[in-house]
């Protein structure tokens, strides 16, 4: 990363909504601690089980989260988009990373010593605060995947699950919405429990029927009433 890029986040790091409530000795102190890392598409940042040294605040581009268990088969699939800190879930208490990390396009992001960033959250009232909104939002995102897994029709868990990525990744644009990562019908596919046939042919349907449009870069959405109806 050249240096004019690392001022520039650096400077503009305090206007990021999740470092907001630092205030500016602590801003300081986690600028002159944490380093920037620019990581290629399909680099892995840790493992599963891995010691936790850094929590990671992701400037540009998308990260997916893998868990497994003994037999290599996916538990958990998620995914981490820009101006996002994570992970949330193991802030504190936990001494290891609990899945898989790898940058899903070429990313810019924040390492910043486990340390720090633990003893600065607990200094700061408000910052606990605003991390415990933001948990309990992702306690409810996931409490909606659990309910889509229930669905026993495979049509409609994609259906759901397209909602779902709309909620969690896609941001406004004049015509609906998009989600501006080249997410895959086989990802789609994995995170809704069905075959890569199934999730082809829900995609086809959808756009013939100009609900979407899904291609190689990104997802519009063209009918916003209808997948904001699955995630109410």
């Amino acid at each position: 990363m050249v240096n004019r890029d690392l001022e520039f986040y650096i400077e503009y790091l305090q206007n990021e909504e999740f470092f907001a409530n630092f205030t500016s000795e602590q801003l300081n102190e986690i600028e002159n601690s944490a380093v920037i890392h620019q990581y290629r598409k399909g680099q892995i940042l840790f493992f599963q089980s891995d010691p936790k040294i850094y929590s990671y605040y992701l400037l540009k581009g998308l990260i997916k989260l893998e868990r497994s268990d003994e037999s290599g088969e996916l538990l958990y699939v998620d995914y981490v988009t820009s101006h996002s800190f994570f992970p949330y879930s193991s802030v504190f208490g936990h001494r290891e990373y609990i899945y898989n990390c790898y940058a899903a396009t070429n990313i810019d992001i924040l390492l910043i010593p486990n340390d720090v960033m633990e003893r600065l959250i607990k200094e700061n009232i408000h910052q606990m605060q605003y991390m415990f909104k933001q948990m309990a939002e992702t306690v409810a995102f996931l409490e909606k995947r659990i309910q889509i897994t229930a669905i026993s029709s495979a049509t409609d868990r994609v259906e759901h699950m397209l909602g779902l990525w709309k909620y969690d990744m896609a941001r406004p644009v004049t015509d609906g919405s998009i989600i501006q990562y080249p997410l895959t019908i086989n990802e789609l596919a994995i995170v809704s429990g069905t075959t890569r046939e199934t999730a082809g042919k829900v995609v086809r349907d959808l756009t013939e029927e100009g609900k979407i449009k899904f291609t190689r870069k990104a997802i519009y959405y063209y009918d916003c009433d209808y997948f904001d109806a699955m995630v109410e």
